[in-house]
Order: structure tokens, then C-alpha cells, then sequence
């Protein structure tokens, strides 16, 4: 049987001044790294999987800022989208569209086709580097929209890390053919998950605009999407959200509650509140905090941080894998070239 070839970068295997170096050689084609501290102190690890066209990692390393430029991106930058499984430690990213803090307990998609600059406490997490065409889903994001999120201690969330920490175990077990239908099976889930199952025409439901609309709710969406998607009036619209009080009211609704859930769990000595104001387009911090006291009946400043669990990311010895460190800088290579 022929297994799913596994790679490992340690930074153990390197002296205290080629860590960095080398672990910037192994990424140079996704971004620009730098030390937050000694870059002598530097520690990283990652093991990983490749399956065809998809690369699974599982990294942890120490603070750092990532550097994503208009090299990255343009000419020889490959179109593709990473998921993330954000374990411990938190990302603050700074894109045109605006600030997007990353948080544990989270699982993003994310679309690289735009640069960032981001800095990042110690992390650990589970990624997936996908070419953006195995997803149906990528429709979605844009450079208004370049992230998606879940929350794992929702349903949806929760059910997608059970189910991508089960591949993750099976990838070590079975054959390169089983794991190539296991990984299509999954990815179908994440876009089943996004409201882009096999059904080619979508519902005009309410449950299916909903959906529609809370897969792009970091972007700037309105009815007029709604009726280009599904092809229906405006007057349509109107009737379905009347519940709601409007699409506008909805979607400021699930914004202020995506923000709650953000506040509760984001550090208050690394996290403002006007951040995470922003990261779901609230603009105007006395604005915010007025609709959040409204629909809450506290202030912002009261949520953040009530619900911070700490998981410290300490490298050194949760991740196994083979010792390959030139076959995992090859996988990371590939992975951003032009596609022929």
C-alpha cells in the first residue's frame, strides 16, 4: 500500500542561528518571516501531509510577523485559500479591506490572494493549503471577503474540527487513493457547510439567504446580492427578512453577536475592543458601542476577555511526522506556483 508521504520541519535539527532561516526558507514562497524577540530564541514545528494538489500541516510556533506582499501575490503567487484551525494564540491581520483578529477556538478560510501584514502570539494549529479550485465555496470570498469563519463551540464548527481532526488521524493510516476520496468528501462538507452543496440552482428559502449572507458577513452584502443570486425581486426579499426587520438589521444582528463572541474570548492585554469593532465593520467606536449596549445591555468593555480560556503554544512535542524538511519547503513551493 502506498502511504501519504508525511514531511516535518524541528527546529531542533538546526543551530540557534539557522532556525529562523531555515524556517524562512521553507516558507519564502507564502510570505516574509520575522522574529518578535532574539531570532536566535526562535522555535518552530510543523508535520505534514500531501495529498495531490492539498498540503495538511500541523504547525506551532513562537511569536512572529508575517509579511504577505504584492510578490507573493502577483505573477508566480498561486490562487489558493487556506483553512485554519486556530488551537492557541491569536493573529492580528492587516489587509486593505481592513483589521481581522484571529482567535483560538476559531476555524478560518482564507483567501491568499491579497497581501497582509500580521503579527501572531506563539500558535499552534491545523492548516489545509487548498488551490482555489477544489472549493465551490471560493466563489464567496473576494478582497471585501477574504475570511471566513466558524466558531467550534457551535454545531457547525464543532462538527467540522471532529470531522478534520479524524482525517487528520486516517492520513497516517491509509492509502494515497483512500485519502485523495476522503479529502474530496471533506472539502465537499466545507462547501456544504458555506451553502455550496451539489444542488446547482439555490432555494429562494429564507434559510438559504441567511446562510448566503452569514458566509459573506465580513464583506459588503446587500439585496441587491441576494436577488442576483437567486433570482428573485426585491419585493421577495423584503417579505422573507420582514421577521428580521431587513437584511440591514439582520446582518447587523449577527455582526454584533459574531463581536460578542469575539470580545469574550479575546485576550484584554493583546485585544482592543475597537479592533474587533472593526474586524466586523464597525467603524465608529462610539457607534458600536451604542448598538452593542442596546442589544446587550452592557457595555463592549464588559465582554472582553470574560470568557478567555489560555492555551499557551509551547513547541516541542505534540507533532510527529518524518524528518523531511527540503520535501516540506518542496510541497510549500509548489503549492504557490503558477498553475500550468
Amino acid at each position: 500500500m502506498e502511504k501519504v508521504p508525511s514531511a516535518r520541519f524541528d527546529y531542533r535539527t538546526f543551530t540557534p542561528a539557522d532556525r529562523l532561516p531555515a524556517f524562512r526558507q521553507m516558507t519564502a514562497s507564502l510570505y516574509e518571516t520575522w522574529a518578535e524577540g532574539e531570532p536566535e530564541d526562535f522555535k518552530a514545528e510543523a508535520c505534514g501531509y500531501q495529498v495531490g494538489d492539498l498540503v495538511f500541516n500541523e504547525v506551532e510556533f513562537s511569536p512572529a510577523r508575517f509579511l504577505r506582499g504584492i510578490q507573493h501575490v502577483s505573477g508566480e503567487g498561486r490562487d489558493f485559500l487556506s483553512l485554519q484551525a486556530q488551537l492557541a494564540g491569536d493573529e492580528l491581520l492587516v489587509m486593505e479591506h481592513g483589521i481581522v483578529r484571529l482567535l483560538p477556538d476559531h476555524i478560518y478560510l482564507r483567501d491568499w490572494a491579497y497581501p497582509f501584514d500580521s503579527k501572531a502570539t506563539a500558535m499552534h494549529m491545523h492548516t489545509i493549503v487548498v488551490p482555489r479550485h477544489r472549493l465551490v465555496a471560493s466563489a464567496v470570498m473576494s478582497r471585501d471577503n477574504p475570511v471566513l469563519s466558524w466558531d467550534v463551540r457551535q454545531p457547525d464548527g464543532r462538527l467540522l474540527l471532529k470531522l478534520w481532526s479524524e482525517l487528520n488521524t486516517l492520513l497516517g493510516e491509509v492509502s494515497t487513493g483512500e485519502a485523495e476520496v476522503l479529502c474530496e468528501a471533506f472539502l465537499r462538507f466545507v462547501d456544504g457547510l458555506l451553502g455550496h452543496g451539489a444542488q446547482q440552482d439555490a432555494p429562494s428559502t429564507l434559510p438559504a439567504m441567511e446562510r448566503f449572507l452569514l458566509a459573506r458577513i465580513r464583506g459588503n452584502v446587500d439585496v441587491a446580492d441576494l436577488c442576483r443570486h437567486f433570482h428573485v425581486s426585491r419585493s421577495k426579499v423584503y417579505r422573507l427578512f420582514e421577521r428580521h426587520e431587513g437584511v440591514r438589521a439582520y446582518l447587523g444582528r449577527m455582526r454584533l453577536e459574531r463581536a460578542y463572541a469575539d470580545l469574550r474570548n479575546a485576550d484584554p492585554g493583546r485585544v482592543r475592543v475597537g479592533e474587533i469593532a472593526a474586524s466586523w465593520r464597525f467603524y465608529d467606536a462610539s457607534t458600536f458601542s451604542r448598538k452593542f449596549h442596546r442589544h446587550f445591555g452592557l457595555p463592549p468593555s464588559e465582554v472582553l476577555g470574560t470568557g478567555l480560556v489560555k492555551r499557551e503554544a509551547t513547541p516541542g512535542g505534540s507533532i510527529r511526522g518524518a524528518e523531511s524538511f527540503v520535501d516540506y519547503t518542496n510541497w510549500l513551493r509548489k503549492a504557490s506556483e503558477p498553475i500550468a
